[in-house]
């Protein structure tokens, strides 16, 4: 969204109001209520424009007057608010087999969850799943507001999956099915950016204005703030850091290419390390647990991990330098486990010495990919 707003005491066009009413939304629901006074001061606003702003939003209910605030001069102030729990949101994940689904509250608090296998990958029947769990969930949190989808891939748009290899997609109008047959707002996202968005309104990244967000997992992904807005990029591809090279190694990625993030860092490639040292295949939560224990085989495979993360992060300082880098998904552990690794390779590779990056490592459940895609449909409802 942009951040413009017309000068103090501008009229504004209707696209204008719609952007501006975006902001005054988005203001109070990430910082809370705030006197009318404030809420001016903050967004550049004139008092008259922002009572021409926020009186519809007000009507309609999107806005509520909260109780009367003494002060040292003048009337009594009654703060704007939002009653979060006024709207309800389905954020779904998809990957190559299931799908994650949560319910969210206006400020991205899951109220349900839920999971289901893919019946198959043709998007006809991927829209149809979704819309069976709208259903479910609309039974319980009737009506859902709007719906998020977050998946592996590109939608430039916000409307059409532009491309999801895991899915074998390219330019399906998923919003557009999945809207058919649910009859609510549906908006696509890629699951980075989405979870992203999540981190930097309601988590790590709350208050910040600039943040990146290194996901570790089935794949590697960068998502990015600066200057209080989401990074997409021109095509919807921006933060694809996945086959960036990091050493020199002989373990390749799925594409071929020697020593890159997905190579060193993803889900399988941890696993394949381990068990060409063991000769014994396990999971990458054993692989943790081995290391933890101080067996020194599973040790050494988490250190060399740990290394191409905080390889991985120092690129990003170095390029972005952004207030915080979040360490999330479904491997993010390995952050911690291999913490010391990491934090070693990072600031040896960080090009300023008097610059410290903090690095939070955030381990979390599968479906909060899904609350991401939430974060994205609440987005949409503050523009619309």
């Amino acid at each position: 969204m942009n951040n413009a707003i017309p000068p103090t005491g501008a009229a504004l066009a209707p696209d204008e109001m719609t952007e501006s009413a975006g902001r005054v939304l988005l203001e109070i629901l990430l910082h809370g209520p705030l006197p009318r006074v404030e809420l001016a001061r903050r967004l550049g606003l004139s008092g008259p424009s922002l009572t021409r702003l926020t009186k519809p939003l007000i009507s309609s209910g999107r806005l509520i007057e909260g109780l009367a605030r003494n002060q040292a001069i003048g009337r009594p102030s009654r703060p704007l608010d939002i009653d979060v729990h006024s709207e309800r949101f389905l954020g779904v994940k998809l990957t190559g087999a299931a799908l994650y689904a949560v319910v969210t509250d206006l400020r991205g608090t899951v109220l349900a969850e839920g999971e289901r296998p893919l019946t198959g990958t043709d998007p006809a029947q991927v829209a149809a799943d979704v819309a069976d769990e709208a259903r479910h969930f609309e039974r319980q949190f009737p009506p859902l507001t709007g719906i998020g989808i977050a998946l592996g891939g590109r939608s430039p748009d916000g409307r059409t999956v532009g491309e999801a290899n895991f899915l074998g997609w390219h330019d399906v109008p998923l919003a557009a099915l999945v809207e058919e047959t649910t009859k609510r707002p549906v908006v696509l996202a890629n699951d980075v950016n989405a979870l992203t968005q999540a981190q930097h309104w309601f988590g790590a990244g709350r208050g910040l204005t600039s943040l990146a967000v290194i996901t570790v997992g089935a794949g590697v992904g960068l998502g990015l703030v600066t200057h209080n807005q989401l990074v997409g990029g021109l095509h919807g591809g921006a933060g694809s850091i996945g086959h960036q090279f990091l050493m020199s190694a002989e373990a390749t990625c799925w594409r071929g290419h020697r020593g890159c993030a997905n190579a060193l860092l993803s889900t399988r490639a941890i696993e394949a390390a381990a068990q060409r040292r063991t000769g014994e295949p396990m999971p990458l939560d054993d692989v943790l647990r081995g290391a933890e224990r101080g067996d020194p085989v599973l040790r050494a495979v988490i250190d060399s991990a740990g290394e191409a993360l905080g390889l991985l992060a120092a690129s990003v300082a170095n390029v972005v330098d952004p207030e915080r880098i979040v360490v999330a998904g479904e491997g993010a552990r390995l952050g911690v486990v291999g913490e010391h690794a990491m934090l070693r390779a990072f600031h040896e590779a960080q090009a300023w010495e008097t610059t410290e990056t903090p690095i939070d490592v955030q381990p979390f459940a599968f479906n909060e990919w899904a609350r991401g895609a939430a974060a994205s449909a609440i987005h949409l409802w503050a523009l619309s």
